[in-house]
């Protein structure tokens, strides 16, 4: 618009009012209000008649009328006067504008004061001169044409308009539509023989010119036919102006409406809620946008996962174009550095002409010659200031100069299109989310109740092994003993990871001695290798982590169970780790880390690897190769989330007939193995005390275990349903040295109980009992945090509760 009103263009857009064809001023630019000397406030919902003043009579202003009343654009030169009452002469131009239903809401109206051009012809007799100069200036030609005679004489600046210099030719018909474009030549001629019949003579036409000089032009004639007195036509007169700015001024105008209503409906299709998946949605995007900027290819290019590479994920073609898609994935960014380092700015890379491209952009040349590109333009997409990818636009059958608008219009579809991919990342991780929560929710419920189960097996088959260990002689029950122990360590394993999975992504890290813990997942499994699997393990016992154990052990095994069904024929699993400095290299599949100091813990095997396909989805919940029966599709999603809880990462190596590397990334804890650990170990050659326990739990089975395992320490002990059966019990007998409490029971729980007991006996110390992750509970308003241990009871973390408070002796 500021262009318009720089070049004295005036411009008034009108908006139609009920349906009786009537219509009020909405906008005028400043070269309407220079020309006319109204100000925009004061022509503001008043038509166009005011400008006619008593001169409403007028042809020109018959025309417009009938014009607005067909719904068609109107062209006429107009005698108007401005508000000080001063007449000029104007030139205009009258467009309809439509609605998406195509009725007509608008009409735009593009003026020119052309006064000088009509005066000049008016002071042709005085002074020709001045007549040329004023033609040339408003770029308006006169002419004559003689229809007896035929001949034919034109102004300089209808030479010039014509593509001719001036009295170059003969002006003649001939010469004349020679200039006129081929196919408009007909409706010309047409126009000027209905001219010869029209009662007022008017002659009045549009027409491209191209004439010699090469120049496309767009031009306006109006003239008139005079006639003797008899109304035989003696000849015809008029004037050519050329209106090829204020045309492509149009266009221009009508274009980016286009665009702006093109660019709505795209906005409604890529952020409205999605009932197609967003690769239905990109593609339909591309080829709407393609049909519209009347490219030959439209596409999607992102960044792959090694960023290393980039792949073309989406394509249109318009009918008859070769698809390349297929050529181009994981194409090295080596390949186009220019393009992608201009990309990498946020500034989008216009090439109109292929073939200019320097020798700079040589790469990038080869690239687009390979795939027959003459002209493309690439738009940057960024996601949380990363360069996600480019949307491309090319022609292969002509170059195309693309304009700024263009360029702006596609820039912002770019946006739209990546605000639709990122919303679609978003409900994929919510859903991902809702499920990992029903996993995590389910697997604790289960965990807590196979731990409470497991919690009994495990101590009455120690009780059994103690109680019983003189009279083992026979090697098959010791045997079935020791299977049977192996079964139910790979159990708790698998217990306490499912029991990790209900956190919701929170894990409390502890200082884990790496060696310790993994040698005991791999003792558990030894029994359950075929004999055709060599294990190789290469652990140090001063390797410390930040981790938490039972998830870690959970991890490994799962690995471990994996590697055993990839090498069905047998080979080599190897578990080791040492010291590493990570600062990118290998990349993590999953997991986010900083460089430094890390310890490796690798598990790898020489089985059959796994395909592309397989390492694409391996981490996904339920997703299983296993079959329906074997696989539950857990495992490999429980290894995915201990390394996102416990701020690990994890590489992943793997080829098809030569085996799959697993590479765990663990913190380095900041001590080494402590005191306590030692103790632990001493713990089962402990001697007793003369104590007494109360053993509070809803389960009769965990009461019975425990108290049995009690008497093996030499302990007495005494059992209790719930919490408040332990306060009756001590309100008749306060002797006991100590009170192990499940935490969730029915009736007054453990925590319940614990602030009881705080109170009424607040010396008599007590260890709570869980099946779920102690480091959940809310154990809030209490004095200090009280001793936890996890079911099902590890009896070296029994055995050191027991020595914490005195009840038992460490040797």
């Amino acid at each position: 618009m500021d262009a318009l009103s720089q070049a004295q263009t005036g411009i008034i857009i009108s908006e139609r009012v009920g349906s009786g064809g009537q219509y009020r001023t909405i906008y005028v630019n400043e070269a309407f209000e220079a020309v006319t000397g109204y100000r925009a406030e004061e022509i503001m919902g008043r038509g166009c008649g005011l400008l006619q003043g008593s001169e409403r009579q007028q042809p020109a202003v018959e025309e417009m009328r009938r014009a607005i009343a067909e719904g068609r654009t109107c062209r006429v030169v107009v005698r108007n006067f401005r508000k000080d009452g001063r007449p000029f002469w104007n030139a205009m131009t009258l467009t309809p504008i439509t609605n998406a239903s195509g009725e007509i809401t608008h009409y735009l109206g593009v003026q020119q004061d052309v006064t000088d051009a009509y005066e000049g012809m008016e002071r042709l007799s005085r002074s020709e001169a001045s007549l040329r100069e004023a033609q040339s200036i408003a770029h308006v030609g006169s002419w004559e044409h003689d229809l007896h005679t035929g001949e034919l004489r034109w102004s300089d600046e209808t030479f010039a308009l014509m593509g001719y210099a001036p009295r170059s030719v003969q002006p003649s018909l001939e010469a004349f539509l020679a200039s006129v474009h081929p196919e408009d030549r007909a409706a010309v001629r047409a126009e000027i023989e209905a001219a010869t019949g029209r009662p007022d003579g008017l002659y009045r036409i549009q027409h491209r010119v191209l004439g010699p000089d090469g120049i496309p032009r767009v031009m306006l004639e109006q003239g008139r036919v005079y006639f003797d007195t008899g109304g035989v036509p003696l000849r015809i007169a008029g004037v050519a102006l050329d209106i090829t700015e204020r045309k492509e001024a149009e266009q221009e105008l009508l274009r980016r409406e286009a665009m702006e209503r093109e660019l709505r409906d795209l906005s409604v299709a890529c952020l409205e809620p999605m009932e197609q998946n967003i690769d239905q949605v990109i593609d339909r995007a591309l080829a709407r946008v393609g049909r519209f900027t009347r490219s030959d290819r439209t596409y999607v290019f992102r960044r792959d996962a090694s960023a290393k590479t980039v792949s073309n994920t989406h394509e249109w073609c318009a009918d008859g174009i070769e698809p390349m898609i297929a050529e181009l994935q994981e194409v090295p960014i080596e390949m186009a550095p220019c393009v992608l380092r201009q990309l990498g700015t946020g500034e989008a890379v216009v090439v109109s002409r292929v073939a200019d491209l320097d020798d700079a952009w040589a790469s990038e040349r080869a690239l687009f010659e390979m795939q027959g590109i003459r002209s493309v333009l690439l738009v940057p997409m960024f996601q949380g200031g990363r360069l996600e990818g480019f949307v491309g636009f090319d022609t292969v059958q002509e170059e195309h100069l693309w304009t700024p608008p263009e360029v702006r219009f596609l820039e912002v579809f770019a946006g739209l299109l990546m605000s639709a991919i990122s919303r679609d990342r978003i409900n994929v991780d919510l859903a991902a989310a809702r499920q990992r929560e029903t996993i995590g929710y389910l697997s604790s419920g289960v965990a807590h109740d196979l731990n409470n189960v497991l919690g009994v097996l495990d101590i009455n088959i120690r009780y059994l092994q103690q109680k019983f260990s003189d009279d083992l002689e026979d090697p098959e029950v010791a045997q079935v003993l020791e299977e049977i122990q192996s079964a139910l360590g790979q159990a708790k394993v698998v217990a306490s990871g499912m029991l990790s999975l209900g956190r919701g992504g929170t894990m409390h890290p502890q200082d884990v001695p790496l060696g310790a813990t993994i040698e005991e997942v791999v003792g558990i499994c030894r029994p359950i290798l075929p004999a055709s699997i060599r294990v190789q393990v290469r652990l140090s016992s001063d390797l410390m982590v930040r981790s938490q154990a039972g998830f870690l052990q959970a991890a490994v095994l799962n690995l471990i169970l994996n590697a055993r069904d990839a090498m069905p024929d047998g080979g080599t699993l190897t578990v080791d780790a040492r010291r590493v400095r990570w600062e990118g290299s290998p990349e993590l599949r999953v997991g986010h880390i900083a460089p430094g100091e890390y310890v490796a813990l690798r598990v790898a095997d020489t089985g059959a690897g796994m395909s592309p396909d397989t390492l694409e989805r391996m981490f996904e919940p339920l997703f299983s190769t296993k079959a329906r029966s074997r696989g539950h599709g857990l495992g490999m999603y429980m290894v995915h989330e201990f390394v996102l809880g416990s701020g690990a990462g994890l590489s992943v190596d793997s080829r098809i007939g030569e085996g799959t590397e697993f590479v765990f990334f663990l913190p380095v804890a900041e001590t080494g193995p402590s005191a306590e650990e030692g103790s632990l170990r001493r713990a089962h050659d402990s001697e007793n005390r003369r104590a007494r326990v109360l053993v509070v739990d809803d389960d009769p089975r965990i009461r019975d275990s425990l108290g049995r395992q009690l008497r093996v320490l030499g302990i007495q002990h005494v059992s209790a349903e719930h919490g408040s059966d332990c306060l009756r019990i001590l309100d008749r007998d306060r002797d006991f040295d100590l009170v192990f409490s499940d935490i969730n029971m029915p009736e007054l729980d453990g925590h319940g109980l614990l602030r009881e007991l705080l109170v009424k006996h607040p010396g008599l110390p007590v260890v709570l009992m869980t099946g779920q992750d102690p480091g959940l509970l809310a154990l809030d308003g209490l004095p200090g945090p009280p001793l936890v241990l996890s079911k099902p009871l590890v009896m070296p973390h029994l055995h050191a509760a027991l020595m914490q408070f005195g009840l038992l002796e460490a040797r």
